[in-house]
């Protein structure tokens, strides 16, 4: 037994008084190309890592849910039998964890099925606040290990919607379904080429011999529940609706072409046009960043990653000095192939493409770029595509 699996399930048991019959475990991902495309469904890039989100549970009569997770203060409590509300929030307006749980249990609730109440225990290695799609993670790993209690089955298309829907719906991120689909799918050595209007995907497989990715992340934490990422996409929404006006054929962005934006110019604001031309040009990168790690071209495809970094700092206005430090420092070593800002933005990582030999020259000099502005020291990891979400029902000796 995995040495952290077998503290979390010694700590369920000094929590609860009790045993897990359940262990549900789903990863993080990191987005190669294609930011901010999929909720204009669009093309996206991303891989499954590493670091994962575990959580045992066990199922109880009545319809207490109990909720722990280590590292955060106190047990979480609800019914699921009664109105489902959100926690208080916590220091910073952050988003209560628990709130993720609670948008799985009413979206699994209102699919028709019956739930009791549970306990559980969850651990994290996932940067909180990374853009590492832990939040993803953890509606993912509570889906599959609520139907695994209570003895019924749900296919991955409804894991990835039903998660989906709880972190939109729910905790009122309007976030688009490539995280949910990455953490879901996810194959061992390969990324997926996913179509966010269909949610068809393709594996690539990742011909890395002598490079590998790197995910540094600033530690500048960003709340995606804030208005800026919202607010990004009404723009876009503003700006495929004008265009539609012209060409109906047009239903998002995904369809436009940079000439649309012509015609829409001084019909919508500014601010509209420059995040249109952002998704679009994002689109084409990444079906080209696709055919180049197909045949193994890193140096192309680290040219697309610097090029969607500065059309997320110039067009969306997405990423931070951090970010920008990152991407700016990592030009400069040799064996570098590109960068690029990952997630969401607004803080949280960057994603860097390099030579294996390189590795520690990246990130010395990432380290001492950020001493030099007085800046807390990065976390500086490389990560390699690994698989999607688990589940398993454990030995229980009463």
């Amino acid at each position: 037994m995995d040495n952290n699996i077998f503290l979390l399930r010694a700590s369920f048991g000094s929590i609860f008084y009790t045993k897990p019959k359940f262990l549900a475990s789903a990863p993080g991902r990191v987005n190669l190309i294609g930011e901010h495309t999929d909720y204009n469904e669009g093309f996206v890039l991303p891989m499954a890592i590493e670091k994962r989100i575990y959580v045992m549970a066990r199922p109880m009569y009545g319809d207490l849910v109990r909720l722990k997770s280590v590292g955060f203060q106190g047990i979480e409590e609800f019914q699921v039998n009664s109105k489902i509300v959100k926690g208080e929030r916590g220091e910073g307006n952050k988003t209560n964890w628990a709130d993720y749980v609670k948008g799985v249990s009413l979206k699994i609730k209102e699919s028709g099925r019956d739930m009791n109440g549970f306990w559980a225990l969850y651990r994290s290695d996932i940067p909180i606040g990374a853009g590492l799609s832990s939040s993803a993670a953890l509606e993912v790993s509570t889906a599959i290990v609520i139907a695994a209690q209570f003895g019924y089955t749900l296919e991955s298309e409804e894991i990835v919607a039903i998660s989906h829907s709880a972190e939109n719906d729910f905790v009122g991120v309007k976030c688009g379904v490539m995280d949910q689909m990455t953490c879901v799918h996810a194959k061992e050595g390969n990324a997926l080429f996913i179509d966010c209007r269909d949610s068809s995907f393709e594996y690539i497989p990742m011909k890395l011999k002598d490079e590998t990715f790197v995910v540094v992340d600033t530690r500048v934490k960003r709340e995606l529940g804030s208005s800026v990422y919202n607010d990004r996409r009404k723009e876009c929404e503003a700006a495929a609706k004008a265009i539609a006006k012209l060409r109906p054929e047009v239903k998002a962005l995904r369809d436009a072409k940079l000439d649309d934006l012509k015609e829409i110019d001084g019909k919508v604001d500014a601010n509209a046009i420059k995040r249109a031309r952002h998704i679009i040009t994002e689109n084409e990168r990444v079906i080209k960043a696709v055919e180049h790690l197909k045949g193994g071209k890193f140096k192309e495809f680290g040219e697309l990653m610097y090029l969607s970094h500065e059309s997320l700092k110039t067009d969306y206005e997405v990423s931070s000095p951090e970010l920008d430090l990152v991407v700016d420092t990592a030009r400069g070593v040799k064996g570098v192939f590109g960068a690029r800002l990952t997630g969401a933005g607004l803080g949280g990582s960057a994603i860097v493409l390099v030579k294996k030999e390189s590795l520690e020259d990246l990130s010395g000099a990432v380290v001492e770029a950020f001493a030099k502005k007085e800046l807390e020291e990065p976390n500086v990891f490389p990560v390699s595509p690994s698989g999607g979400v688990t589940v398993e029902e454990m030995e229980v000796n009463e």
